[in-house]
């Protein structure tokens, strides 16, 4: 960072004091000259003594030269050190110029970050000095030094945030903002780096520190704190003594007041009770929401920026093509960066109206196979004319790219060949296979489509003519049926934000389905008498909108959606789209009517207007909390020092985590130790269950053999006896940031577990399965337990196939619940097996009622009694008042798409009992999970 800060510098003195800078340059060739002079001096009084014959006394030469040499030496050496004293002056004075270069260094390097976030984020080093010189040249001048070097610092960092901010997704513009505000602070010591690095990891329980301040029961019993969230104030407190010393104590004696911390839906603005509001910066309050209520961190974080470099980083810049084409100049390519459901297309066009290039002003490409030649000299002549050229979809004409690499650098290197008025406009979705070059030397645009039900009605209903919206001959049904679809299209794109809750896949959905679904519902209005309200159902969920769907469970969620509006309620002037009654479609009139109804909808969509909990807010937050620190974590370098060297406290703390591992570390199974009844024989074959276990066993020894092989390797790296290779630096990094190292992830099992938690299940899984292979079949089995739950559940068929003689094939797992939790089960079943470890998410089991009910407040996962899991004849199983809820291994829930229709997470659909509809639970997107992700 220092050389850079060095380079900015020049750049600062040349623009601000450029009589300095020229001054300093004098000094240096003056100061070379002179000390070549007395080099020069030295060397011949050198030649003359060697050459000297006789007493050297009498050589009047020699004695003559050597007086002029000491007078011409002390005159230089007179010069030298005024020319010293100059230099301190002057580099004294360009000192204080160095806060505007400190910054613009510092902000550099968040910049060259960003291409760890996106490979399309890339800006080159010669961009960003232009980008600086050129804010230096135009910032206001003024006569006080100290506001002239306020204003300079202000604008660089608006300009440079502004600039880089239209090229980034929506989603990392805050992160962007907030490294700018994060590393401002680092580089002035506001923030210390084991802070940052507090911030970085999060909070990790060690149960021996936590075991000695056990939570109060009233913070539990009246104020619903939980042992998580205890846990974390406790570690806060342990890690950092020095800023949170007292704070366990604090929280017993103003439990009343640290209870809306723990609640509130605002703790990022919401006064901290007593002392700390005073004593904690605005990093340090930071860090207390991330340990305290890491779902609110965004808004945690947005505050911050607000408070540190001020509101202006909060806000994202609006869509400016026209500033854009304004910074840009010939020989630069304007890169449009693509996201699902936008197309820039329309702007492009209104700007090159706008500019007189429309018609053949501008031609439009769009790239594939044979269109490269076409291109290349669509720009050959446009460079000659001055007109504009739009590639469109670069990332499908990868084996071209290199060709346009070399035509930019053409445009580059030779720009006299260039109209000055010819624009090179590119459209891409993100590639890593687009040319850097192109990309760190041409002005980035991103347009993403609206966020919100209302900003996509909105759009959806700006482009329907009033022509097309009158045009229907039985108009009252299909304005309805219309809005009904528009409304449909803007909830499922929607759904996306709440992650698997909403759909295990994020299916990018585009205009044109909705564009075919509406001209469907025209042509059945039109043509039939009466709405075919299940044919309307099948051809826009299964088969529009359905062809996208790859995932038999969105299929079903997808349908069901549908249901609720296309069905013959939606005709009712009093039918509702939510329970609040704020949506509906509005009685028929005209286009006008239509859009002030849609002005009128909230901004904000609360989760049960998408059939939500409403802890489904929560898990949002949760979902973006979690992307955006691990982005923070990615553009940190992913633990790298950053050009600092090895870290001592790092190694000392990866070390740690080393020994501690190795010390508990099991040895692998011998299944000769096995149980009687264990691997016990029927006929000539081995019990179905056993061979399950067999199957587990082999895995597990891998993976231990794996974990036991790369922590040796990993603590002789440390201490130097082998080289540190890239895939033990991968895990080192790992061991920092809590992360579970990818070898041990590429031989183990699904799993979302941060490192300590990770390593404690492993642990757990390890331990069961010795009871297991040498205590025999247990009365209960531990589900999340295994590599492969769907190999026990096929095991257990197989059982009842043998015991019964009925052909495994035409089985299928049915359940009963039980009010039973594993410690309350002392013998297994006669037939099946009981099962425990499960969670639900989306709805909770009452085990006083024995059924399904609506979650609690703020309780996202339930924990499952013990499953009795009974085979059944598929044919006549017909459970009634059941919810098929499927069952995943880990809450990410999308897996590979196997041949089954099914995602490789999923385990089998169980049914539950339910006094509420399936749709019900289906658009609450309830399922059961194998573990959770703490």
């Amino acid at each position: 960072m220092k050389g850079l800060e060095d380079q900015l510098l020049v750049d600062v003195i040349k623009n601000e004091r450029p009589d300095l800078e020229e001054r300093k340059d004098a000094l240096v060739v003056s100061i070379a000259a002179d000390s070549r002079q007395l080099l020069e001096i030295e060397e011949q009084i050198l030649s003359m003594l060697a050459n000297a014959s006789g007493n050297i006394l009498d050589d009047e030469e020699l004695i003559n030269a050597l007086g002029r040499s000491k007078k011409t030496s002390a005159a230089i050496n007179i010069r030298l050190n005024e020319a010293e004293t100059t230099t301190q002056e002057i580099n004294s004075t360009r000192e204080g110029y160095r806060v505007v270069a400190t910054r613009g260094s510092v902000i550099y390097f968040v910049v060259a970050n960003l291409a760890l976030v996106d490979p399309m984020y890339q800006y080159s080093l010669q961009y960003y000095k232009e980008l600086f010189v050129q804010r230096l040249q135009k910032t206001e001048k003024k006569e006080v030094l100290k506001e002239r070097l306020d204003l300079l610092i202000t604008d660089v960092t608006r300009s440079v945030f502004m600039n880089v901010c239209r090229g980034l997704f929506e989603k990392d513009k805050l992160l962007y903002a907030f490294s700018i505000a994060v590393n401002i602070n680092i580089a002035s010591a506001i923030v210390s780096d084991k802070e940052w690095q507090l911030f970085l990891v999060g909070p990790v329980i060690d149960a021996s520190v936590v075991e000695k301040k056990p939570i109060p029961s009233a913070l539990s019993a009246s104020y619903g704190v939980s042992d998580k969230s205890w846990g974390y104030v406790v570690m806060l407190e342990h890690e950092f003594g020095s800023i949170f010393g007292g704070l366990c104590e604090d929280i017993k004696l103003k439990a009343s007041s640290w209870a809306s911390i723990f609640n509130s839906d605002t703790p990022h603005t919401d006064k901290l009770p007593g002392k700390w509001e005073m004593n904690l910066n605005a990093f340090q309050r930071l860090l207390l929401i991330r340990f305290l209520r890491e779902e609110k961190i965004v808004f945690a974080i947005r505050r911050y920026v607000d408070d540190t470099i001020g509101q202006y980083f909060t806000e994202s810049p609006p869509f400016d093509l026209e500033g854009a084409y304004s910074d840009s100049v010939c020989t630069s390519p304007l890169i449009f960066i693509l996201s699902p459901g936008a197309d820039p297309t329309d702007y492009l066009l209104q700007l090159a109206e706008s500019k007189g290039k429309e018609g053949s002003g501008l031609r439009i490409i769009s790239l594939g196979q044979g269109q490269g030649p076409i291109a290349e000299r669509a720009i050959e002549m446009a460079q000659k004319t001055g007109d504009w050229v739009c590639l469109q979809n670069c990332h499908l004409a990868v084996s071209w790219l290199a060709k346009l690499e070399l035509t930019v650098e053409k445009m580059q290197n030779e720009p006299d060949t260039v109209n000055s008025t010819f624009r090179l406009w590119l459209t891409s979705m993100p590639s890593q296979n687009f040319p850097v070059p192109v990309l760190q030397n041409g002005i980035k645009v991103t347009n993403e489509p609206p966020k919100g039900l209302r900003a996509n009605l909105t759009r959806t209903f700006q482009d329907i003519s009033p022509e097309e919206y009158e045009s229907s001959t039985k108009s009252p049904i299909y304005k309805k049926l219309s809005f009904a679809t528009a409304f449909f299209n803007a909830l499922i794109l929607e759904r996306r934000k709440f992650g698997a809750v909403g759909w295990n896949i994020p299916y990018d959905w585009m205009n044109s389905d909705l564009k075919a679904a509406m001209t469907q519902v025209r042509m059945y209005v039109e043509e039939q008498a009466l709405i075919p309200w299940e044919t309307l159902n099948v051809s826009v969920s299964d088969i529009t909108y359905g062809g996208r769907v790859t995932d038999i469970w969105d299929k079903r969620s997808i349908s069901s959606i549908l249901r609720k509006y296309f069905n013959p309620s939606l005709m009712e002037e009093d039918y509702k789209f939510s329970e609040d009654g704020l949506y509906f479609a509005p009685p028929p009139g005209d286009l006008n009517a239509m859009r002030e109804y849609i002005r009128q909808l909230p901004i904000e969509d609360r989760p049960e207007v998408f059939g939500l909990h409403p802890n489904a807010s929560i898990t949002f937050q949760q979902k973006e909390s979690r992307s955006l620190i691990a982005t923070i974590v990615t553009c940190s370098g992913g633990g790298s020092s950053g050009g600092k060297g090895p870290d001592p406290a790092n190694d000392a703390k990866v070390m740690e985590i080393a020994v501690k591992m190795s010390e508990r570390m099991p040895k692998v199974y011998d299944l000769r130790a096995a149980h009687p009844e264990t691997f016990k024989k029927v006929g000539d074959a081995v019990i179905s269950l056993g061979v399950f276990l067999t199957q587990e066993l082999i895995r597990f020894n891998g993976l231990i053999e794996v974990m036991v092989a790369t922590l040796v390797q990993l603590r002789r790296a440390i201490k130097g006896e082998v080289v540190m290779s890239g895939e033990l630096e991968v895990m080192y990094n790992c061991f920092v940031f809590q992360k579970v190292p990818p070898a041990w992830e590429e031989a183990g099992y699904p799993c979302l577990k941060p490192l300590a938690s990770w390593v404690e299940d492993f642990l757990g899984r390890i331990d069961f399965m010795h009871k297991w292979l040498v205590m025999g079949p247990r009365p209960s089995y531990w589900l999340s337990g295994f590599f492969f739950p769907q190999g026990f559940m096929t095991a257990v068929k197989q059982t009842y196939s043998r015991d019964f003689k009925i052909a495994v094939d035409t089985l299928r797992i049915g359940c009963d619940l039980t009010d039973k939790d594993a410690k309350d089960i002392t013998h297994g079943p006669v037939t099946g097996a009981y099962i425990y470890g499960l969670y639900m998410e989306g709805g909770r089991f009452d085990r006083d009622k024995m059924r399904m009910e609506d979650s609690l407040p703020r309780q996202l996962l339930d924990i499952m009694p013990c499953i009795w899991l009974k085979p059944v004849i598929a044919a006549d199983y017909k459970p009634i008042s059941v919810y098929d809820c499927p069952l995943y291994k880990t809450s990410i829930r999308a897996g590979t798409l196997s041949t089954t229709g099914h995602s490789t997470n999923f385990v089998v659909a169980l049914p539950v009992p339910s006094l509420r509809s399936q749709d019900h639970w289906i658009r609450r997107g309830c399922a059961m999970l194998c573990m959770n992700d703490e």
